[in-house]
Protein backbone atom coordinates (compact mmCIF):
# COMPACT_ATOMS: atom_id res chain seq x y z
CA UNK A 1 0.00 0.00 0.00
CA UNK A 2 1.35 3.64 -0.62
CA UNK A 3 2.38 5.53 2.13
CA UNK A 4 -0.56 7.90 1.83
CA UNK A 5 -3.04 5.28 1.71
CA UNK A 6 -1.59 3.76 4.46
CA UNK A 7 -2.15 7.17 6.73
CA UNK A 8 -5.94 6.75 5.43
CA UNK A 9 -6.21 3.19 6.50
CA UNK A 10 -4.24 4.10 10.04
CA UNK A 11 -7.01 7.37 10.26
CA UNK A 12 -10.23 5.38 9.42
CA UNK A 13 -10.98 1.49 9.40
CA UNK A 14 -13.38 2.37 6.52
CA UNK A 15 -10.37 4.01 4.41
CA UNK A 16 -8.65 0.18 3.66
CA UNK A 17 -11.49 -1.14 2.65
CA UNK A 18 -12.90 2.12 0.55
CA UNK A 19 -9.28 3.15 -0.91
CA UNK A 20 -8.89 2.45 -4.48
CA UNK A 21 -6.54 -0.48 -5.45
CA UNK A 22 -3.00 0.85 -6.64
CA UNK A 23 -2.80 -0.62 -10.37
CA UNK A 24 -0.14 -2.98 -11.17
CA UNK A 25 2.74 -0.45 -13.21
CA UNK A 26 5.02 -2.24 -15.70
CA UNK A 27 7.43 -1.53 -18.77
CA UNK A 28 8.10 -3.22 -21.83
CA UNK A 29 11.16 -5.12 -22.50
CA UNK A 30 13.04 -5.35 -25.51
CA UNK A 31 16.31 -7.25 -24.86
CA UNK A 32 19.02 -6.83 -27.68
CA UNK A 33 21.87 -5.42 -25.91
CA UNK A 34 24.74 -7.91 -26.79
CA UNK A 35 28.41 -6.89 -27.44
CA UNK A 36 28.76 -5.95 -31.14
CA UNK A 37 24.83 -5.76 -31.43
CA UNK A 38 23.53 -3.93 -34.81
CA UNK A 39 21.60 -2.03 -31.81
CA UNK A 40 25.35 -1.21 -29.73
CA UNK A 41 26.06 0.24 -33.06
CA UNK A 42 22.96 2.64 -33.29
CA UNK A 43 24.60 4.32 -29.77
CA UNK A 44 27.66 4.62 -31.01
CA UNK A 45 27.69 8.14 -32.60
CA UNK A 46 28.55 10.81 -29.79
CA UNK A 47 24.84 12.61 -30.36
CA UNK A 48 23.66 9.69 -28.83
CA UNK A 49 26.21 8.34 -25.81
CA UNK A 50 23.26 10.02 -23.50
CA UNK A 51 21.48 7.18 -24.06
CA UNK A 52 23.59 4.49 -22.83
CA UNK A 53 22.75 2.66 -20.25
CA UNK A 54 24.21 1.73 -16.67
CA UNK A 55 25.96 -1.33 -17.63
CA UNK A 56 26.99 0.03 -21.11
CA UNK A 57 30.61 1.85 -21.91
CA UNK A 58 31.89 4.78 -23.99
CA UNK A 59 35.27 3.64 -25.48
CA UNK A 60 35.65 6.53 -27.81
CA UNK A 61 34.26 9.30 -29.70
CA UNK A 62 32.26 6.97 -31.87
CA UNK A 63 32.04 3.62 -30.17
CA UNK A 64 30.49 2.35 -26.87
CA UNK A 65 30.04 -0.94 -25.85
CA UNK A 66 26.51 -2.20 -24.18
CA UNK A 67 26.15 -5.40 -23.20
CA UNK A 68 23.15 -6.79 -20.54
CA UNK A 69 23.56 -10.48 -20.72
CA UNK A 70 24.82 -11.88 -17.77
CA UNK A 71 23.71 -12.18 -14.09
CA UNK A 72 24.93 -9.31 -12.61
CA UNK A 73 23.27 -7.06 -14.91
CA UNK A 74 20.07 -8.50 -14.65
CA UNK A 75 19.60 -8.82 -10.89
CA UNK A 76 21.00 -5.02 -11.10
CA UNK A 77 18.11 -3.65 -13.29
CA UNK A 78 15.44 -5.66 -11.11
CA UNK A 79 16.64 -4.25 -7.86
CA UNK A 80 16.52 -0.62 -9.61
CA UNK A 81 13.05 -1.42 -10.83
CA UNK A 82 11.93 -2.66 -7.82
CA UNK A 83 12.92 -0.05 -5.69
CA UNK A 84 10.97 2.32 -8.30
CA UNK A 85 7.77 0.76 -7.58
CA UNK A 86 7.56 -1.40 -10.82
CA UNK A 87 5.35 -4.28 -10.73
CA UNK A 88 6.35 -5.73 -13.99
CA UNK A 89 8.33 -6.00 -17.30
CA UNK A 90 6.61 -7.03 -20.39
CA UNK A 91 9.57 -9.32 -22.08
CA UNK A 92 9.06 -9.38 -26.14
CA UNK A 93 9.12 -12.87 -26.23
CA UNK A 94 8.34 -15.93 -28.04
CA UNK A 95 9.01 -20.00 -27.54
CA UNK A 96 11.38 -21.75 -29.20
CA UNK A 97 9.98 -25.06 -31.27
CA UNK A 98 10.74 -27.54 -28.57
CA UNK A 99 8.46 -24.88 -26.33
CA UNK A 100 11.41 -23.89 -24.38
CA UNK A 101 13.40 -20.26 -23.61
CA UNK A 102 15.48 -19.65 -27.58
CA UNK A 103 19.12 -18.62 -26.49
CA UNK A 104 17.97 -15.23 -27.67
CA UNK A 105 15.56 -14.54 -25.41
CA UNK A 106 18.09 -13.98 -22.75
CA UNK A 107 16.79 -11.63 -20.22
CA UNK A 108 13.58 -13.76 -19.41
CA UNK A 109 16.39 -16.52 -18.68
CA UNK A 110 17.93 -14.60 -16.48
CA UNK A 111 14.86 -12.94 -14.89
CA UNK A 112 13.94 -16.53 -14.13
CA UNK A 113 17.03 -17.65 -12.64
CA UNK A 114 17.23 -14.71 -10.54
CA UNK A 115 17.43 -14.71 -6.53
CA UNK A 116 15.12 -11.58 -6.38
CA UNK A 117 13.15 -13.10 -9.52
CA UNK A 118 9.35 -12.21 -8.14
CA UNK A 119 10.51 -8.60 -7.05
CA UNK A 120 9.88 -7.45 -10.24
CA UNK A 121 7.35 -10.23 -11.92
CA UNK A 122 7.02 -11.15 -15.39
CA UNK A 123 4.29 -10.89 -18.30
CA UNK A 124 4.97 -11.84 -22.23
CA UNK A 125 4.60 -9.57 -25.41
CA UNK A 126 3.93 -12.31 -27.90
CA UNK A 127 5.40 -10.75 -31.36
CA UNK A 128 3.17 -12.89 -33.51
CA UNK A 129 5.19 -12.44 -36.58
CA UNK A 130 7.33 -15.28 -34.81
CA UNK A 131 4.91 -17.95 -33.27
CA UNK A 132 6.19 -21.12 -32.35
CA UNK A 133 5.92 -23.80 -34.31
CA UNK A 134 3.32 -24.57 -37.01
CA UNK A 135 -0.62 -23.82 -36.24
CA UNK A 136 -1.18 -27.46 -36.18
CA UNK A 137 0.91 -27.45 -33.04
CA UNK A 138 -0.82 -24.71 -31.46
CA UNK A 139 -2.29 -26.49 -28.48
CA UNK A 140 1.10 -27.73 -27.48
CA UNK A 141 2.41 -24.14 -27.78
CA UNK A 142 -0.98 -22.92 -25.61
CA UNK A 143 0.01 -25.46 -22.99
CA UNK A 144 3.74 -24.30 -22.88
CA UNK A 145 2.75 -20.97 -22.39
CA UNK A 146 0.50 -21.99 -19.39
CA UNK A 147 3.46 -23.69 -18.13
CA UNK A 148 5.00 -20.58 -17.36
CA UNK A 149 2.06 -18.66 -15.93
CA UNK A 150 1.62 -20.95 -13.36
CA UNK A 151 4.80 -19.36 -11.80
CA UNK A 152 4.94 -17.28 -9.20
CA UNK A 153 7.04 -14.39 -10.78
CA UNK A 154 4.42 -14.49 -13.62
CA UNK A 155 2.09 -11.13 -13.56
CA UNK A 156 -1.50 -11.84 -12.72
CA UNK A 157 -4.17 -9.36 -12.50
CA UNK A 158 -8.07 -9.57 -11.60
CA UNK A 159 -6.92 -12.28 -9.03
CA UNK A 160 -5.83 -15.03 -10.74
CA UNK A 161 -5.50 -14.32 -14.75
CA UNK A 162 -2.19 -14.06 -16.28
CA UNK A 163 -1.41 -10.78 -18.04
CA UNK A 164 -0.61 -11.50 -22.01
CA UNK A 165 0.27 -9.26 -24.48
CA UNK A 166 -0.09 -9.80 -27.84
CA UNK A 167 1.76 -6.70 -30.58
CA UNK A 168 1.31 -7.52 -34.10
CA UNK A 169 -1.92 -8.52 -34.26
CA UNK A 170 -2.70 -8.33 -38.06
CA UNK A 171 -0.71 -10.78 -38.58
CA UNK A 172 -2.80 -13.41 -36.36
CA UNK A 173 -5.01 -14.52 -39.03
CA UNK A 174 -2.70 -14.89 -41.47
CA UNK A 175 -0.83 -17.63 -38.43
CA UNK A 176 -4.39 -18.98 -37.31
CA UNK A 177 -6.02 -19.13 -41.32
CA UNK A 178 -8.53 -16.70 -40.35
CA UNK A 179 -10.40 -14.19 -38.01
CA UNK A 180 -12.40 -17.22 -36.72
CA UNK A 181 -9.67 -19.43 -36.08
CA UNK A 182 -7.18 -16.66 -34.26
CA UNK A 183 -10.91 -16.28 -31.89
CA UNK A 184 -10.21 -20.29 -31.06
CA UNK A 185 -6.17 -19.57 -30.47
CA UNK A 186 -7.06 -17.47 -28.01
CA UNK A 187 -9.56 -19.07 -26.39
CA UNK A 188 -7.11 -21.93 -26.00
CA UNK A 189 -4.51 -20.56 -24.30
CA UNK A 190 -7.32 -19.15 -21.99
CA UNK A 191 -8.05 -22.95 -21.49
CA UNK A 192 -4.87 -24.11 -21.17
CA UNK A 193 -4.17 -21.41 -18.29
CA UNK A 194 -7.56 -22.89 -16.68
CA UNK A 195 -6.21 -26.06 -16.97
CA UNK A 196 -3.23 -24.99 -14.93
CA UNK A 197 -5.72 -24.07 -11.98
CA UNK A 198 -5.41 -20.17 -12.40
CA UNK A 199 -7.95 -18.06 -13.84
CA UNK A 200 -8.13 -17.04 -17.83
CA UNK A 201 -5.49 -15.50 -19.39
CA UNK A 202 -5.91 -11.44 -19.84
CA UNK A 203 -5.34 -10.96 -23.47
CA UNK A 204 -4.72 -7.48 -24.44
CA UNK A 205 -4.44 -6.09 -28.02
CA UNK A 206 -1.30 -4.02 -29.00
CA UNK A 207 -2.51 -1.93 -31.67
CA UNK A 208 -2.31 1.54 -33.57
CA UNK A 209 -5.61 2.65 -33.57
CA UNK A 210 -8.64 2.56 -30.46
CA UNK A 211 -11.17 1.63 -33.09
CA UNK A 212 -9.13 -1.23 -34.59
CA UNK A 213 -7.80 -2.13 -30.80
CA UNK A 214 -12.19 -2.28 -30.38
CA UNK A 215 -12.58 -4.80 -33.69
CA UNK A 216 -9.90 -6.93 -32.14
CA UNK A 217 -12.15 -7.29 -28.81
CA UNK A 218 -15.00 -8.01 -31.18
CA UNK A 219 -13.73 -9.94 -33.74
CA UNK A 220 -10.75 -11.89 -32.40
CA UNK A 221 -11.56 -11.73 -28.90
CA UNK A 222 -9.06 -10.33 -27.13
CA UNK A 223 -9.62 -8.86 -23.20
CA UNK A 224 -8.42 -5.13 -23.46
CA UNK A 225 -7.06 -2.88 -26.35
CA UNK A 226 -3.46 -1.00 -25.43
CA UNK A 227 -0.09 0.22 -27.48
CA UNK A 228 3.63 -0.75 -27.58
CA UNK A 229 4.20 2.30 -28.26
CA UNK A 230 2.06 5.70 -28.75
CA UNK A 231 2.89 8.65 -30.64
CA UNK A 232 1.11 11.13 -33.01
CA UNK A 233 2.78 9.88 -36.22
CA UNK A 234 0.51 12.44 -38.14
CA UNK A 235 3.20 15.25 -37.24
CA UNK A 236 6.16 16.06 -39.82
CA UNK A 237 9.71 14.96 -40.01
CA UNK A 238 10.70 16.88 -36.85
CA UNK A 239 10.74 17.57 -33.30
CA UNK A 240 8.60 18.09 -30.80
CA UNK A 241 8.38 18.59 -27.17
CA UNK A 242 7.38 15.54 -24.92
CA UNK A 243 4.35 17.11 -23.39
CA UNK A 244 3.13 16.65 -26.83
CA UNK A 245 3.72 12.90 -26.54
CA UNK A 246 2.35 12.73 -23.12
CA UNK A 247 -1.03 14.45 -24.66
CA UNK A 248 -1.10 11.79 -27.34
CA UNK A 249 -0.89 9.13 -24.51
CA UNK A 250 -3.73 10.52 -23.08
CA UNK A 251 -5.75 11.23 -26.05
CA UNK A 252 -5.34 7.37 -26.80
CA UNK A 253 -6.69 6.06 -23.86
CA UNK A 254 -9.77 8.49 -24.04
CA UNK A 255 -10.29 6.74 -27.54
CA UNK A 256 -10.02 3.55 -25.85
CA UNK A 257 -12.76 4.38 -23.10
CA UNK A 258 -14.78 5.92 -26.20
CA UNK A 259 -15.09 2.52 -27.75
CA UNK A 260 -16.89 1.14 -24.28
CA UNK A 261 -14.11 -1.44 -24.44
CA UNK A 262 -11.50 -2.27 -21.54
CA UNK A 263 -7.89 -0.61 -21.91
CA UNK A 264 -4.74 -0.97 -20.51
CA UNK A 265 -2.76 2.86 -20.73
CA UNK A 266 -0.09 3.21 -22.41
CA UNK A 267 2.53 5.61 -20.93
CA UNK A 268 5.32 6.62 -23.19
CA UNK A 269 9.04 7.01 -21.98
CA UNK A 270 9.75 8.77 -25.46
CA UNK A 271 10.01 7.99 -28.78
CA UNK A 272 13.10 9.37 -30.79
CA UNK A 273 14.19 6.16 -33.22
CA UNK A 274 16.84 9.00 -35.06
CA UNK A 275 19.88 6.27 -33.64
CA UNK A 276 18.26 3.55 -36.19
CA UNK A 277 18.30 5.56 -39.57
CA UNK A 278 22.00 5.04 -40.01
CA UNK A 279 20.93 2.43 -41.57
CA UNK A 280 18.01 3.01 -43.68
CA UNK A 281 17.67 -0.41 -45.36
CA UNK A 282 17.79 -1.71 -41.42
CA UNK A 283 15.25 0.99 -40.65
CA UNK A 284 12.96 -0.07 -43.39
CA UNK A 285 12.62 -3.82 -42.67
CA UNK A 286 11.77 -2.73 -39.00
CA UNK A 287 8.99 -0.27 -39.50
CA UNK A 288 8.04 -0.62 -43.55
CA UNK A 289 8.42 2.99 -44.66
CA UNK A 290 11.54 5.07 -45.48
CA UNK A 291 13.47 6.88 -41.78
CA UNK A 292 11.22 9.83 -40.97
CA UNK A 293 10.10 11.82 -37.87
CA UNK A 294 8.27 12.86 -35.86
CA UNK A 295 10.54 12.49 -32.83
CA UNK A 296 10.00 13.90 -29.22
CA UNK A 297 12.23 15.68 -26.59
CA UNK A 298 13.60 13.50 -23.99
CA UNK A 299 11.43 14.22 -20.76
CA UNK A 300 12.80 15.68 -17.59
CA UNK A 301 11.94 13.26 -15.05
CA UNK A 302 8.92 15.30 -13.72
CA UNK A 303 7.34 15.01 -17.26
CA UNK A 304 7.78 11.42 -17.07
CA UNK A 305 6.49 11.21 -13.83
CA UNK A 306 3.30 13.47 -14.23
CA UNK A 307 2.25 11.20 -17.62
CA UNK A 308 2.29 8.05 -15.71
CA UNK A 309 0.59 10.07 -12.42
CA UNK A 310 -2.08 10.61 -14.99
CA UNK A 311 -2.41 7.28 -15.89
CA UNK A 312 -2.49 5.43 -12.55
CA UNK A 313 -5.83 8.67 -12.05
CA UNK A 314 -7.01 7.08 -15.48
CA UNK A 315 -7.31 3.48 -13.77
CA UNK A 316 -8.91 5.28 -10.80
CA UNK A 317 -11.63 7.31 -12.69
CA UNK A 318 -12.67 4.82 -14.85
CA UNK A 319 -12.78 1.67 -13.50
CA UNK A 320 -15.09 0.04 -15.77
CA UNK A 321 -12.73 0.52 -18.44
CA UNK A 322 -9.43 -0.50 -16.96
CA UNK A 323 -10.92 -3.44 -15.33
CA UNK A 324 -7.30 -5.18 -15.03
CA UNK A 325 -6.03 -1.91 -13.22
CA UNK A 326 -3.04 -2.49 -15.46
CA UNK A 327 -0.83 0.32 -16.90
CA UNK A 328 2.07 -0.44 -19.52
CA UNK A 329 4.94 1.90 -19.93
CA UNK A 330 7.05 1.90 -22.86
CA UNK A 331 9.96 1.24 -22.05
CA UNK A 332 12.46 0.01 -19.84
CA UNK A 333 15.43 -0.55 -22.57
CA UNK A 334 14.32 1.08 -26.13
CA UNK A 335 17.20 3.52 -25.71
CA UNK A 336 17.88 3.46 -29.23
CA UNK A 337 14.13 3.43 -30.71
CA UNK A 338 13.85 6.84 -27.40
CA UNK A 339 12.01 5.16 -24.79
CA UNK A 340 13.63 4.27 -21.47
CA UNK A 341 13.75 3.97 -17.88
CA UNK A 342 16.85 1.76 -17.27
CA UNK A 343 19.50 4.20 -15.60
CA UNK A 344 21.78 5.74 -18.29
CA UNK A 345 25.42 6.87 -17.65
CA UNK A 346 24.11 10.24 -18.28
CA UNK A 347 20.96 10.71 -16.28
CA UNK A 348 21.41 7.82 -13.23
CA UNK A 349 18.19 6.70 -11.70
CA UNK A 350 16.70 10.08 -12.20
CA UNK A 351 13.40 8.83 -14.27
CA UNK A 352 13.22 6.15 -11.50
CA UNK A 353 13.67 8.14 -8.83
CA UNK A 354 10.53 10.32 -10.40
CA UNK A 355 8.45 7.58 -10.69
CA UNK A 356 8.88 6.08 -7.34
CA UNK A 357 7.39 9.27 -6.14
CA UNK A 358 4.65 8.83 -8.17
CA UNK A 359 4.34 4.78 -6.99
CA UNK A 360 5.78 4.91 -3.67
CA UNK A 361 5.85 8.10 -2.27
CA UNK A 362 7.86 9.17 1.18
CA UNK A 363 10.13 6.35 -0.03
CA UNK A 364 13.39 7.01 0.91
Amino acid sequence: MHTALAVLAAASPLAAADAPADPVVGAIRWDAWRAGSEWEQNLSPKQWHGRVPFYGRIVGEEAVEVAADSQEVMDQEIAYASAAGLDYWAYCFNLDGEGQIPATEYAVRLHLASARRTDVHVCFVLMSQGWWGPKEEWSRAAEAYAGFFRDEAYQKVLGNRPLLYIFYVDKLPEYFGSVEATRAGLEMIRAKSVEAGLGPAYIVAQVWGAESGAKCVDEMGFDAISAYAWADFSHGDQGYPYSTLAAANQAYWEACRATGKPAVPIVSAGWDSRPRWRDPKRYEELYQSPPHGPWYEQPTPQELADNLRAAVAWNRAHPDCAEANAVIMYAWNENDEGGWLVPTLSEGTARLDAIREVLRPGTP
